[in-house]
């Protein structure tokens, strides 16, 4: 009988202990702050989208600035967090706000932020022109052939005419972005030009040639540019690809000596204006970071990278005015504070579950107009790109 009501007592003592414990697990509210630029005519951002993600176990809460602008968040566990806002202005809006009739996507986030109190957190809200020129997929994780080797030739990146109107391609430049993409090696370190917000720095840089209007791209199409523009379905090359890119429009041969990287005839050559090593445009399998623009190279700066030795190449400072377009990858979701490509242009990232694994990722249709896809442009890659399990240039 004593043993029983031992046991009785112990299954008790239990329970409370498991209650006392949830009771204990405290939460709390949490204000963010998201304000226009102080150039505008006010700084009180209303209506603007803020998510709170939990980098432990990606949990996402969201909620809308009010008149204040302030979006408040209620019973949010201690841990560490991201945070981003955005807001799209029409042009009526950008107009009241700004005096100029355009339409703009502002961002602003913060990375890392350890929530262990009630607190409140102010965003500074940044952004560029909506439309345009996207890129709409990027294909960086390469495969595998059948023996298990890598086999990285097959990356592309494609580019989206998402306007109303055609778009001219010539003199269109494309370049990777100076930075780790995480821990890669426990040596590994952010970029360190990550305290500048108003440029990025341009690893190697490839460019569209023509004239002015000798390359037109009309609304709903898209160029697939070509690491390699081959089948590499091939028997000879990697019959595991899961891409044909003997049919795209360009590619980057990198001309050496050696003749590593072979030209495909068929496929027309982007202008190498800048690079910075390597028998080929790789782009990096961990998570890239990767921009569009149009700029006058030789006014461009070149700067040397703090702390490399001097026979390292100068990395190029390309401003945040001239970027058309960003895309960042990241090697995972617990590596924001690698960030590359700055708030501005791009304020999120996304990354893949691995390397070699085919994933890529691809801009999402918002909406079909007349048979003309358009696509989600928030300047933001967490939530523009979605992470497929096969590339599809050209496709959807």
């Amino acid at each position: 009988m004593k043993q029983s009501l031992f046991f009785v007592f112990a299954i008790i003592m239990s329970f409370t202990a498991c209650r006392k414990e949830i009771d204990e697990l405290k939460t709390y509210a949490v204000t963010v702050q998201a304000k226009y630029p102080s150039t505008f005519s006010s700084q009180l951002a209303l209506d603007a989208t803020v998510t709170l993600t939990n980098i432990a176990d990606g949990s996402i809460k969201t909620s809308t600035t009010n008149a204040s602008g302030d979006a408040v968040f209620k019973d949010v566990l201690p841990g560490t967090y991201s945070i981003a806002a955005n807001k799209s202005l029409s042009a009526a809006d950008a107009l009241s706000l700004t005096g100029i009739s355009n339409s703009v996507q502002l961002n602003g986030a913060k990375n890392d932020v350890l929530i262990s109190q009630a607190e409140t957190f102010q965003l500074q809200l940044q952004g560029s022109a909506i439309g345009g020129l996207v890129i709409k997929e990027v294909y960086y994780t390469a495969s595998k052939t059948p023996s298990g080797g890598n086999y990285f030739s097959d990356q592309f990146v494609e580019i989206y005419n998402n306007a109303t109107d055609t778009l001219y391609l010539d003199s269109l430049c494309i370049a990777d972005i100076h930075g780790n993409s995480g821990l890669i090696n426990p040596t590994s370190l952010p970029t360190p030009f990550n305290t500048d917000n108003g440029n990025v720095y341009a690893n190697s840089i490839w460019q569209i040639p023509g004239t002015g209007k000798q390359y037109p791209l009309a609304p709903g199409q898209s160029i697939v540019i070509a690491q390699d523009g081959v089948n590499h379905k091939d028997a000879s090359l990697n019959p595991s690809s899961p891409v044909d890119l003997s049919a795209a429009n360009w590619e980057t041969y990198n001309e050496r000596p050696d003749g590593r990287d072979a030209d495909a005839p068929q496929v027309p050559n982007l202008r190498r204006v800048y690079f910075t090593g390597g028998f080929d445009w790789l782009l990096t399998v961990f998570g890239p970071g990767v921009i569009i623009y149009k700029a006058d190279f030789t006014k461009l700066e070149q700067v040397a990278i703090p702390g490399a030795s001097s026979t390292t190449p100068p990395r190029i400072k390309v401003p945040n005015g001239v970027i058309i377009d960003g895309f960042e990858a990241l090697r995972d979701g617990n590596s924001a504070s690698f960030k590359r490509v700055t708030t501005a242009v791009d304020a999120g990232f996304v990354f893949a579950d691995n390397t070699y694994n085919m994933q890529s990722f691809r801009r999402k249709v918002t909406t079909i107009i007349n048979g003309r896809r358009v696509l989600q442009d928030t300047n933001n890659s967490t939530n523009d790109f979605e992470k497929i399990a096969s590339p599809t240039p050209k496709g959807f």
